[in-house]
């Protein structure tokens, strides 16, 4: 029986993942930090408490470990921590590691996020642990960062120069891992995954009207005029410098191509932003309807 060891269990894909896994049958544990909020999050798992930055609950961890799913939150640590897993992961014999990264990871990136991904698959590389490397474009969920303000003023803004962007639901995401956790013939392959079709944000804006019932009005913002809204968003500096940079990628087209992988892998059709509108249309909507 293969043994999947789960990083990030608690976070939004993690969370996913796991409850990926244990519907295909498969052997989970969770490396989690606060063992009460991860049960009542993820329900009956076996829990190893434990951090990425502490080598003896890592080498806990991966006993009888046979794969690992990888990720930790994006920060300036997060390339200490997945490579000291990754070490870790070789050290113990791990068959294979699911690197959750991202679209555009790059070692020579100039965006915090990117960068960071990059250095770390390179490293995953360098171990020669058997790996299988996630690339998701723009997470549909990074809308909820602005539901609050399409919910108060009925108001989508962004500055897209009315670019598409071929954004993905973190639930088609974990339902990839999951499935290059639990079978073969991954190994060595990177996977770019996508929704169906590249959506501009003027259709984003429409997917969220019909799914609240109100009409959500979308508004185009140049670079300029974005900028105080990331720098005063009371964000960490990398994470503010970051977005804006993505903003700048979609404009330019970095995210519009489509790709199969989801469906290819899972079988299924990837999620498009009408499923994720209706699934997360109370976030979009005054709380006083």
């Amino acid at each position: 029986m293969t043994t999947i060891l789960v990083t990030g269990a608690t976070g939004n894909v993690g969370a996913h993942v796991v409850r990926e896994l244990r519907a295909r049958a498969a052997t989970v544990r969770a490396l989690v930090r606060d063992p009460r909020a991860a049960a009542a999050r993820l329900g009956d798992v076996d829990l190893v408490v434990g951090d990425l930055g502490d080598p003896a609950s890592l080498r806990r961890a991966l006993a009888g470990v046979d794969r690992v799913y990888l990720s930790a939150a994006d920060g300036p640590r997060k390339v200490a921590l997945e490579t000291a897993m990754i070490d870790a992961a070789a050290e113990a014999g791990v068959d294979q590691i699911v690197k959750l990264s991202a679209m555009h990871a790059d070692p020579a990136s100039r965006l915090p996020a990117f960068r960071w991904h990059g250095e770390v698959e390179a490293h995953l590389e360098r171990s020669g642990v058997p790996a299988v490397v996630l690339r998701p474009a723009f997470f549909m969920t990074n809308l909820l960062m602005v539901a609050e303000g399409v919910a108060h003023a009925g108001t989508l803004y962004a500055p897209t120069a009315g670019r598409p962007v071929a954004m993905v639901d973190i639930a088609d995401v974990a339902a990839v891992a999951a499935v290059t956790l639990t079978t073969d013939g991954h190994a060595k392959r990177t996977y770019e995954l996508t929704g169906p079709a590249a959506v501009t944000f003027s259709e984003v804006a429409v997917a969220l009207a019909a799914a609240t019932g109100r009409w959500v009005d979308y508004i185009d913002l140049t670079e300029e005029a974005a900028r105080p809204r990331f720098e005063g968003a009371g964000l960490p500096d990398w994470l503010a410098e970051h977005l804006a940079g993505v903003f700048g990628l979609i404009r330019d087209g970095g995210f519009a191509r489509v790709t199969g992988d989801v469906a290819a892998i899972t079988g299924h059709p990837a999620r498009g932003i009408g499923e994720f509108a209706r699934a997360n249309a109370a976030a979009f909507t005054p709380a006083d309807r």
